[in-house]
């Protein structure tokens, strides 16, 4: 399957979605296309939320009228706002955008980290620094809190601030790959 989950918090799974308990997720990772398959699926199962992305290209391939570009260096949520799914820009701070979400009375942000199976070993052990073009536009970015950092530190951050951890393109990656990513992340 394209998706497998690997939860280190089950209450998001066993929580009942209604809208007297409106759930933020803010899903995180380097790669935009695991992000919106995952926001897909959530806005799917959810079948209501408002959707704040920090990145354009992300505003345009979702379909639904209820998507927002959020500009700022985190997200600011509106009162009253019910579901909420954020598709954070691939080099923000997970944990920052969890901090700045929990206000008025809403429950604590879940975090979801989209990991690439195909890539995910080789990032993870690689002391390379991000390409020079994504580091100069990270600067200028107020979304992009990792600017300066290697896309292994990017990933830590992101794996081990989540609540929830969904692996992309698990078909792409052989037995043995799968089964260390599982050790790892467990």
């Amino acid at each position: 399957s394209d998706q497998q989950q690997t939860e280190r918090s089950s209450s998001m799974g066993k929580r009942k979605l209604d809208s007297k308990h409106p759930i933020t997720c803010i899903v995180s990772g380097l790669y935009a296309g695991g992000k919106l398959a995952v926001a897909r699926a959530l806005l799917k199962e959810l079948r209501s939320a408002t959707v704040l992305v920090g990145d354009p290209a992300a505003k345009q391939a979702l379909s639904t009228k209820e998507v927002i570009e959020y500009n700022g260096e985190t997200p600011k949520l509106p009162h009253g706002l019910g579901n909420v799914v954020v598709l954070a820009h691939d080099l923000a701070q997970p944990s920052r955008i969890a901090a700045a979400t929990t206000s008025g009375g809403r429950a604590a942000p879940k975090l979801l980290c989209v990991i690439d199976a195909r890539s995910f070993l080789d990032e993870w052990e690689s002391v390379d620094a991000l390409p020079e073009k994504v580091r100069e536009a990270g600067k200028k970015d107020l979304r992009a809190h990792l600017s300066d950092k290697k896309p292994c530190e990017i990933l830590a951050e992101c794996v081990e601030s989540a609540d929830v951890i969904a692996l992309s393109h698990s078909e792409a990656a052989d037995a043995d790959e799968l089964e260390m990513l599982e050790a790892m992340l467990r």
